[in-house]
């Protein structure tokens, strides 16, 4: 739609969100950019969050990179595209022939959710492979866990809940991760459904929930078990699910065996009586659903955490059918996209995993000589951002593309300008809507941006690789595309506005043909025994084990060195890891009881140190944090430090995920002479 003086039209979300927003954006010269919610999209209907106005107010920031920079005595300053392409071309050609494509990094992630931004990791497969990172920032270890499960990481529609009896909202808080879904919850509510929040914090979710349970962080794997411990003991399962959907169920029995009420009640901080209310509640009143969040395997065992969440819905036959199910993530969309990536056989990258990203790359033979950073922020998203300073600076020649001039791209010797979602078109498929929806180009770039494909596609060029870019952008568009024409979604259909995808079911495993090898739901499996030790979850094996035997006598005063309370650092309400974060510092968020015994109140500042480092943050004191816990959501300074300075890399025990919430912290009061 086009008017005299207006463009509008509808366009989406680009970041990796469970939301994935659909936009109606107007544009004029004298008005700018505006971006409102588009009242017709099937699921947001109308509304977005803070952060839609955050990136439409990116696109003519005064933070905008307006052309490539180039170190240059200490400093940065401008260069051309014509030389910035003949310099990274040259070091990339360099690096190959010293020691080969194993010099040179990649490391990318999900800053931006468009399909097309994946031709950064098609350049690199051409060259023959690079080093890159493997696993998971983010959910890897939860995912992989659904994979040995279920054979696979698949949700129902998100209408299903409202058909729900009972919603658990386990380490999740839509109310402000998953906005959208709130509607569907109090509908669920006003037709008798009843919704259960289990979280260490009381979220904002709770305040619609008829029940909150107040878990010790860490422990939910443990609580999972102590569940289905009493409804082994009790015999409430649903047998003929699980005589004909069940696998693994003695050998599970034996170890849930190992969970009794009491133990549990330790461990977690739930009493006996709520263990089996929560038994009764999930075993008698169906159907269920649970709504996992991401936070609750962000630990070492996180993986058999989830494993442990899946079991109880296994034993009480709450999959496959209206209203009963896991919400984790889907593997819809990549099953039925052409992906733009190249086949695995075609190259052979170096991997190293995400929590030892920096160390491995200390020691890497080949060395890495030259590193390119794409839709990424490691200075400040990776574990032990200290040790990832030193490694960065030895590595010779650093290269990012960006938007703005993030922590990395400050500390790297060439930094090149990209488009945003309002300059270019891309097909935005997340890992949690069954929405299908495009970017559009409303203006064109602004001063000396480029789009990655179009940058990736001149590089190609330029090193004789043309054969493995033969399309423009809106060609790869529509190669991405074309597997869905039988459905007629095309292109220009979704130029007109999303479109719902066919291929997702109404209810997830509704023909309980599980991807496993036995076909059925795995509570024992092989491949967990071949990756893990162990082929039944227990999640004490690994992490929670230390984690939560600390010193649960809360009068007694740590002495020096010791890290005693729980250190969890989520996401805050208005940012996305890294992304449109504040820089006045950080907060810390404590308990009455925690704030009294380090003789703080709300305004004080107060040091918290791990292991690995410190940080001043200023204190907020609330009833709603479990008081042994010290939330730091993610933030930043001026100076560029992060709070993962406070963390170091640990293996998760599947989908080589990084627990960030596995670090322990002390506090002190911060007084100033």
């Amino acid at each position: 739609m086009e008017g005299i003086n207006m463009t509008v039209l509808r366009s989406a979300c680009p970041l990796n969100c469970p939301d994935s927003c659909g936009f109606v954006v107007e544009y004029s010269e004298d008005k700018g950019l505006q971006v409102r919610g588009d009242k017709e999209h099937p699921l947001t209907k109308g509304i977005v969050c803070s952060k839609a106005q955050a990136q439409a107010q990116r696109v003519f920031s005064a933070e905008r990179l307006r052309f490539p920079l180039l170190r240059d005595r200490g400093g940065l300053r401008r260069i051309s595209w014509a030389e910035a392409n003949t310099l990274l071309t040259d070091k990339i050609k360099e690096t190959l022939e010293e020691v080969g494509s194993w010099g040179i990094l990649h490391h990318y992630d999900y800053g931006h959710n468009g399909k097309l931004r994946e031709l950064d990791r098609r350049f690199f497969q051409a060259l023959g492979g690079v080093t890159e990172p493997r696993g998971s920032m983010c959910w890897g270890a939860g995912y992989r866990a659904q994979e040995i499960d279920f054979g696979g990481v698949l949700a129902g529609d998100w209408t299903q809940v409202s058909q729900a009896r009972v919603i658990i909202l386990w380490g999740r808080d839509p109310a402000v991760t998953n906005l959208h879904m709130v509607p569907l919850l109090l509908e669920a509510k006003k037709v008798g459904a009843k919704i259960v929040v289990i979280n260490p914090v009381r979220v904002k979710s709770a305040d619609f929930a008829q029940d909150y349970v107040q878990v010790h962080p860490g422990s939910d794997g443990v609580l999972a078990m102590g569940i289905a411990h009493i409804i082994l003991r009790e015999g409430w399962l649903d047998w003929d699910f699980v005589r004909r959907s069940v696998h693994g169920l003695e050998a599970f029995a034996l170890r849930a065996k190992e969970y009794n009420p009491e133990r549990v009640a330790m461990l977690t901080g739930i009493p006996v009586e709520k263990q089996e209310e929560l038994a009764q509640t999930i075993s008698r009143t169906r159907p269920v659903t649970i709504l996992a969040g991401y936070g609750l395997q962000r630990y070492s065992g996180g993986g058999n955490t989830l494993r442990a969440i899946d079991a109880l819905l296994a034993l009480t036959g709450n999959l496959g059918q209206p209203g009963a199910g896991i919400h984790y993530g889907y593997q819809y969309h990549s099953r039925h996209l052409n992906k733009v990536t190249m086949d695995p056989q075609d190259y052979q990258s170096r991997t190293f995993p995400h929590p030892f990203l920096a160390e491995e790359i200390s020691k890497a033979d080949p060395p890495v000589r030259l590193a390119v950073v794409t839709r990424s922020n490691p200075l400040v998203q990776q574990p032990n951002s200290l040790l990832w300073r030193e490694v960065w600076r030895k590595i010779p020649f650093k290269v990012t593309f960006d938007i703005t001039l993030t922590e990395t791209a400050r500390h790297s010797d060439l930094v090149l300008p990209v488009t945003t979602a309002f300059e270019d078109e891309d097909l935005i498929a997340t890992s949690w809507s069954p929405i299908l929806q495009l970017t559009r180009k409303i203006v064109e770039p602004r001063y000396e941006a480029r789009s990655e494909a179009v940058i990736f596609t001149e590089l190609a060029q330029r090193l004789g690789l043309g054969a493995a870019f033969p399309y423009t952008p809106e060609q790869w568009l529509e190669y991405v595309l074309a597997p869905l024409a039988e459905y007629g979604i095309t292109l220009e259909s979704l130029r007109k506005g999303p479109l719902r995808t066919p291929y997702i079911p109404e209810v997830a495993w509704q023909d309980l043909q599980f991807k496993t090898p036995s076909g059925k739901i795995e509570l024992a499996s092989e491949i967990a025994l071949a990756e893990y030790g162990d082929a039944v979850a227990d999640p004490l094996l690994e992490g929670s084990r230390d984690a939560l035997n600390m010193n649960l006598e809360f009068t007694k005063t740590p002495s020096q060195g010791e890290y005693p309370w729980y250190l969890i650092t989520p996401h805050p309400h208005h940012a996305l890891h890294s992304q449109f974060q504040e820089t006045e510092g950080f907060r810390l968020y404590i308990h009455p009881q925690l704030a009294e015994k380090y003789y703080l109140s709300t305004g004080d500042r107060a040091l918290v140190e791990t292991e690995h480092g410190q940080l001043l943050a200023w204190v907020s004191v609330s009833e709603d944090i479990h008081p042994q816990t010290v939330v730091l959501p993610e933030g930043g300074t001026e100076e560029g430090w992060g709070v993962n300075q406070l963390l170091a890399g640990k293996a998760s025990d599947f989908g080589e995920s990084t627990p960030y919430y596995e670090a322990r912290c002390q506090l002190r009061k911060w007084l100033v002479d």
